[in-house]
C-alpha cells in the first residue's frame, strides 16, 4: 500500500467497458482503478475527474502492489 499526497490529475482515461477507468497523476503516471465493486471503481471515478475538472490535488492510496487507486481523497 502506498499513499500518494497532493497530486494534481493530470489525464483521465475510461472506455465504455465495465470498470475501465484510469489516472494520470503527475509525478507518479497512470494508475487503474481498483475494479470488484461498480459503485466503489465509479465513485472514486467521479471524485478523480471532479479534481481533474477543477484543477485540484488529490490524496490517493493505491494497493500493496502500488498499481490500483484504491482511495481517493480532496
Amino acid at each position: 500500500m502506498a499513499t500518494h499526497n497532493n497530486k494534481s490529475v493530470s489525464r483521465i482515461f475510461t472506455t465504455y467497458h465495465s470498470q475501465n477507468n484510469w489516472a494520470h497523476l503527475a509525478g507518479v503516471g497512470w494508475k487503474k482503478v481498483q475494479t470488484g465493486n461498480a459503485d466503489g471503481c465509479s465513485n472514486v471515478h467521479l471524485v478523480l475527474t471532479s479534481a481533474r475538472g477543477n484543477g485540484k490535488v488529490v490524496t490517493v492510496v493505491t494497493d500493496a502492489g502500488d498499481s490500483r487507486i484504491e482511495q481517493v481523497y480532496m
